[in-house]
């Protein structure tokens, strides 16, 4: 028997929401090590089984999806999530058993953002509930690396939350212009579509500075914020309906790169 195309998820700037607060709580934590590489792998597992999970939920949800689809979707989604399963075994075993904890929360982030979805349009909180789920790999590999769930856990997690929540905001304002099918836009159009980026933007650097002041991180940490705010907000002036989204998706996982190498420096 031929075995199906795997199923990949056509949402590539979802693995730099998976892996870079990864490799942020790596950091953080001065440490690697093959701990790090089960985790990885797990993680890795379960978010692949993220498409043909969901499918096989709308076929039981009562929205048909085709005999060949859900059949792939059966196959993959059990692969997926067997290794997901056989590589936290390690972990568990060693007594890392908060790592349930981050299963709960990260199930519940993947069913919520399934039912935010049924209709297939995504939103801005479904988009955020997903951001939500996947930056539990900051904690968790943090975790890992010193044996203790602290508060630090929940301050990796913020942090890469804020970050790339940015994106989502940000993208679903270019995705709004791009529906009124104009290429210039009114000052007062533009201000009106942009308004949830900029308001978003201003509650981050808030939330990053009230934290600094209660010692909970640095205030340098906010520098790693700077080229995403200001490409947002410059963004936001200069709103047009030409949106170039590759050259976008580019731009923010340059953004990425750039909040986990500095964090990584800054932390150092």
């Amino acid at each position: 028997m031929k075995l199906s195309k795997p199923i990949i998820t056509r949402e590539h700037g979802s693995w730099a929401v998976l892996f870079v607060p990864m490799i942020v709580g790596i950091s953080y934590a001065g440490t690697v090590t093959l701990n790090n590489f089960w985790l990885a792998c797990s993680a890795l597992g379960v978010f692949m089984s993220y498409v043909p999970v969901h499918t096989m939920m709308r076929e039981l949800g009562g929205q048909p999806q085709g005999k060949e689809k859900l059949d792939t979707s059966e196959l993959w989604g059990s692969i997926y999530l067997l290794v997901g399963f056989i590589c936290i075994l390690p972990l568990f075993l060693q007594g890392y058993l908060h790592l349930i904890t981050f299963a709960m929360l990260g199930s519940a982030a993947f069913f919520g953002n399934f039912f935010l979805t049924r209709s297939g349009n995504k939103s801005i909180l479904s988009d955020l509930t997903a951001v939500a789920g996947l930056t539990l790999s900051a904690p968790s590999a943090y975790y890992i690396a010193v044996g203790t769930l602290d508060s630090q856990a929940f301050v990796l997690w913020m942090l890469n939350f804020l970050f790339f929540g940015s994106s989502v905001f940000y993208v679903h304002m270019k995705i709004s212009v791009v529906s009124l099918k104009k290429e210039h836009l009114q000052f007062s159009e533009r201000m009106s579509r942009g308004r949830l980026n900029i308001v978003y933007h201003l509650i981050v650097i808030s939330i990053v500075v009230v934290m600094s002041l209660y010692n909970l991180t640095q205030l340098t940490v906010l520098l790693t914020f700077i080229p995403m705010i200001v490409h947002a907000l410059i963004g936001t002036v200069k709103l047009s309906g030409k949106v170039k989204f590759k050259k976008l998706g580019f731009l923010l996982l340059a953004h990425s790169i750039f909040f986990g190498l500095a964090l990584f420096i800054i932390w150092s």
